[in-house]
């Protein structure tokens, strides 16, 4: 797994994030978040997430 550079998204057997496009991916991140509903999660409003799925809390 990776995570994408641009929007912490975590990339799984691809070379593109779905979500932004991003080539930017890298192995090096930490932590790990799974939003279900963004509209009322305070961790994903706080991170800037506006679509459920997987993220990397910070990445390098």
């Amino acid at each position: 797994m990776k995570a994408c550079r641009n929007c912490r998204h975590i990339v799984k057997n691809a070379s593109k994030c779905p979500l932004c496009g991003s080539e930017e991916l890298t192995e090096k991140y930490f932590g790990f978040v799974v939003v279900i509903d963004p509209e009322k999660s305070e961790l994903a409003k706080s991170l800037d997430i506006k679509t459920p799925g997987e993220y990397a809390l910070l990445v390098e």
